[in-house]
């Protein structure tokens, strides 16, 4: 989809916003306002994501401001991907406003491109909604293909068309290579995808370890994934949060921990799912970013034993720069049932009617039950109201499933 959250308030107030510059963007006013997406009007006039919301405006005065809505994207999102699953069940989600649609065993998948156009008509005269489509034989082909042409673009990407249509496209602009993998490629000498493709795997690999095999098959057209038609469980959950200010002390923002361990162990609730590797990530004002993360020796389950893996990762780590972002991840993820859990002291003493383990589950449970009534603030943990806050910039670092209460910008 074609600047999605943007287009999608067009969609709604097309007097106000259609044909407009319009950024979703957090309040300025709280501080730092980050550009979540903007229309293309407003890329015309070099206003881009994650942009600061004053910088945007010095760029483009006229340029009008709209509050992130996730309950009317996600209310999008399953629309469009309803009238994707008309021309073939066959679909892949892969984000919000994102899928993947195997058309070869549905009436006319001999003209993929006929149906792409169709799909198009169909999402921009049901929904008003503008978007890209990539055809290909394989999902990173697709993918590539797809991001060729925006707004409203339709590429076709053949084998036979890799040396022409891919391989002059810079490193960084190739699917699945991040910034510090590009660094680290035009180290040596690669800058196109074209030089990735034909590099030999045994300089690759001493560069990019495990990952070399993969990326170099890509290159060169090639991507056996199937189509994952079932939501797969995230390999990570996560959250992360812009500070109203800079801090310098970690007890500053305590508070603020404790509201990540709680939106991350809620969504691990969520997925059934329970973790031993706690990850932070700390981004000081000069914008620099590190992680850190620890393999701990049980399984997490509860959001005590979270922020208490979370904070000793923070207090051992502080930076000397003030911070300006908080991030609180858990990975190694296993299914809650089955798995044993480590008892506590307490758990072996019959002072209680419970264990103790199965009385945090309860409350736990409970307190999920009543956000999902009421909304996520409904109920907030004492220790989370102290230090400062700033819930526009709050954003899920994991693949969100449209149905999660949580935001992912």
């Amino acid at each position: 989809m074609n600047a999605f959250y943007a287009s999608c308030h067009a969609a709604v107030d097309p007097a106000r916003y259609a044909g407009k510059a319009i950024a979703v963007a957090g309040d300025p006013a709280t501080r730092h306002g980050i550009v979540v997406t903007a229309s293309y009007e407003a890329r015309a006039r070099g206003v881009k994501p994650p942009m600061p919301v004053h910088q945007a405006l010095a760029r483009c005065p006229e340029l009008i401001l709209v509050r992130p809505d996730f309950r009317l994207y996600r209310a999008y999102a399953r629309k469009v991907f309803a009238i994707v699953r008309e021309f073939t069940p066959d679909v892949e989600i892969v984000s919000i406003d994102e899928c993947y649609a195997d058309v070869t065993r549905v009436p006319g998948g001999d003209r993929p491109v006929d149906l792409a156009r169709a799909i198009q008509a169909r999402l921009l005269d049901s929904l008003g909604l503008p978007s890209s489509i990539g055809v290909a034989p394989n999902k990173f082909l697709a993918k590539m293909a797809s991001d060729m042409k925006k707004p409203m673009g339709i590429t076709e990407l053949r084998t036979d068309h890799i040396r022409s249509l891919l391989w002059p496209l810079a490193i960084e602009h190739m699917h699945g290579v991040g910034p510090s993998t590009a660094k680290r490629l035009k180290r040596l000498g690669i800058v196109t995808i074209g030089d990735l493709a034909v590099q030999s795997l045994d300089v690759l690999a001493r560069a990019l370890g495990p990952r070399a095999a993969e990326l170099k098959a890509r290159a060169n057209g090639i991507d056996p994934r199937p189509l994952e038609t079932e939501p797969q469980p995230p390999k990570s959950v996560g959250h992360s949060m812009t500070l109203a200010k800079d801090a310098r002390l970690f007890a500053e923002v305590e508070g603020v921990v404790m509201d990540l361990c709680d939106r991350v162990a809620s969504r691990m609730r969520g997925y059934g799912l329970m973790g031993r590797v706690v990850a932070v990530a700390v981004r000081d004002r000069r914008m620099r970013t590190s992680r850190h993360q620890d393999t701990l020796a049980t399984y997490v389950r509860h959001t005590g034993e979270l922020f208490q893996a979370a904070r000793a990762l923070f207090e051992r780590i502080w930076p000397v720069e003030p911070v300006r972002l908080l991030g609180v991840s858990v990975e190694g993820l296993v299914p809650r049932d089955g798995q044993g859990v480590q008892l506590h002291l307490w758990d072996a003493v019959p002072i209680a009617t419970e264990p103790r383990d199965e009385r945090l589950e309860k409350l736990e449970r409970a307190i999920d039950e009543v956000r999902a009534k009421f909304g996520p603030s409904a109920i907030r943990l004492g220790r989370s109201l102290s230090g400062q806050r700033d819930d526009v910039h709050a954003r899920g670092t994991s693949l969100e499933r449209l149905d999660d209460e949580e935001e992912t910008p």
